[in-house]
């Protein structure tokens, strides 16, 4: 659809594993280049315990796998719709909130895509999986009331959401010649969505779509499932996964699941 002013609002994925940030501006690409000229920043934070700093994206991994003393998270995203969300870990000494670790990073990607874009951005369009949570209306609602209110502080006045497979399908529509059919696959890291949705040049300009999409479905299943049994299948039984103890009683194996899990890796540094 041809434009002639930059948009008002920007748009945030906020993904498990990748973020992005758009805005539609004439002329001009829509994804902003967030970390050294690259259009994605890893959705990665790195509390450095030596120099007492939070590090985002690339760089804190580098730091992370560099050595430098402190505390890596990962996979954020996927605290949306868990118990997590409720409660706090420790960061370079100091109780943290998890839904303040939310906000640490998507108000990383908001600074970074205002100075790319030279203004501030007070309305934003954030993409969410068709669930975040299988089979439980209520606390999939909290999760997007938690990014509403994670928005909301960081600055946002005006705050709307788009489902990740609806918003590939607009994207793909942008470039046919005629009516399709399309089934949308967006497997992500932390959950699989799928959308059946009717698509043609002359429904491009239709601001209400909801007819067109046909059916959508997603599962809480991604790529950080597949990590964790990559983990659990090859890594951890060199430490004694799946074996037995002298008593021949099976080794417990909470160690392991917390090694091969991102957000309880922390629970193994504690005293017990």
């Amino acid at each position: 659809m041809p434009f002639s002013t930059p948009a008002r609002a920007c748009g945030i994925d906020f993904g498990t594993s990748n973020s992005t940030v758009g805005w539609l501006r004439p002329d001009a690409e829509t994804l902003i280049e967030l970390e050294d000229g690259k259009i994605t920043l890893p959705s990665v934070v790195f509390f450095n315990l030596e120099e007492r700093r939070p590090v985002y994206g690339r760089l804190a991994l580098q730091e992370y796998l560099e050595g430098y003393e402190g505390r890596l998270m990962r996979s954020l995203k996927s605290l949306l719709g868990s118990k997590l969300l409720k409660s706090e870990t420790t960061v370079l000494g100091s109780a943290l909130p998890f839904k303040d670790l939310l906000g640490f990073f998507i108000g990383e990607l908001k600074n970074r895509a205002e100075a790319v874009a030279d203004r501030p951005f007070e309305e934003v369009v954030l993409g969410r999986p068709v669930f975040f949570v299988d089979d439980d209306p209520v606390a999939d609602l909290e999760a997007q009331n938690t990014l509403v209110a994670v928005a909301h502080k960081l600055g946002f006045k005006d705050v709307s959401f788009q489902y990740e497979p609806i918003a590939a399908a607009f994207d793909y529509e942008s470039g046919i010649a005629r009516e399709e059919l399309v089934l949308i696959v967006d497997i992500g890291g932390g959950t699989s969505d799928f959308s059946l949705v009717r698509l043609s040049p002359q429904r491009r300009s239709l601001a209400e779509r909801h007819d067109d999409i046909l059916a959508t479905g997603g599962v809480h299943i991604g790529g950080t499932d597949f990590d964790k049994q990559l983990s659990l299948q090859g890594v951890m039984p060199l430490f004694g996964y799946g074996s037995r103890m002298k008593s021949a009683a099976p080794m417990p194996t909470s160690t392991h699941l917390n090694l091969a899990t991102w957000h309880t890796i922390n629970a193994v540094y504690s005293a017990q």
